[in-house]
């Protein structure tokens, strides 16, 4: 055989449901007496199962709290039986278990997609590519004239999750070591981003949650202010968020339309 074909065949031997035939395996790898290449692979097999399910754990420690390791296992092989690892990087086997858990959500939990989904984008952005925070006098260099059609460039760790549960008094819950509180239906959107080595989110308000949106789309900062109309005081409402986010460092870059 071939080095393509010896490798093929190790691969399905480790990964499909229905092991290769004895005389295929014993015709390509080694074996002995009391070890025989099938029992060999097998060995293989379960190792690797075993690896895919402490990658899954490792990306979502907090769901597999709430599920505890039988059931979280188990919830581990299953979708990993439908999404195998198509990337180098085993952390990326986790990509889509969010929306896996949304069509087979876990047993009186409807929200175990959303926390998975933040889990997932915690992890996202402590690998995102790092950014120099624009600095806190950002938006008071600009020119009156000039704000209205400024852009903000956000830091590529900064992330906007929209999502059908609010996730964050679980997550509260299960760092404190608290019993899991019932879930928080209603639609609510997440902030993430990264504060140094430090992975921080929080629940935005609908009005702070939608300029945010409009920042990452690249609106004029006249349009992310308009967002804050809705409510009270929006002059002082936006005033508040733009300066937090600028304080938290999620703005990397402030511009204006002749400069982009």
């Amino acid at each position: 055989m071939t080095l393509a074909e010896t490798q093929a065949l190790f691969h399905e031997a480790l990964t499909s449901a229905d092991p290769p035939a004895p005389g295929r395996l014993e015709a390509c790898f080694a074996g002995t007496a009391d070890l025989p290449a099938p029992d060999r692979l097998a060995i293989y097999a379960s190792m690797y199962a075993a690896r895919r399910v402490d990658a899954l754990r490792q990306t979502f420690p907090e769901l597999a709290a709430v599920l505890g390791d039988e059931r979280f296992a188990a919830l581990a092989r299953d979708y990993a039986s439908v999404h195998p690892s198509s990337h180098h990087d085993i952390a990326r086997l986790g990509h889509a278990l969010p929306a896996f858990l949304r069509e087979h959500p876990g047993p009186g939990r409807p929200d175990l997609g959303d926390l998975a989904a933040l889990e997932w984008q915690r992890q996202e952005a402590f690998f995102a590519a790092p950014a120099t925070a624009a600095g806190r006098d950002a938006l008071a260099r600009l020119a009156p004239d000039d704000f209205p059609r400024a852009r903000l460039v956000l830091a590529p760790a900064v992330r906007l999750l929209e999502l059908e549960h609010d996730p964050t008094p679980l997550w509260r819950a299960l760092q404190a070591g608290a019993p899991p509180p019932s879930p928080s239906p209603g639609r609510c959107a997440v902030a993430i981003w990264r504060n140094g080595f430090e992975v921080v989110h929080a629940r935005l308000p609908d009005a702070e949650a939608e300029a945010l949106r409009r920042a990452a789309a690249g609106s004029t900062l006249g349009e992310v202010c308009e967002a804050f109309a809705v409510g009270a005081e929006p002059a002082r409402a936006a005033y508040d968020a733009l300066s937090s986010w600028v304080a938290e460092g999620w703005v990397a870059a402030v511009g204006t339309d002749a400069s982009r």
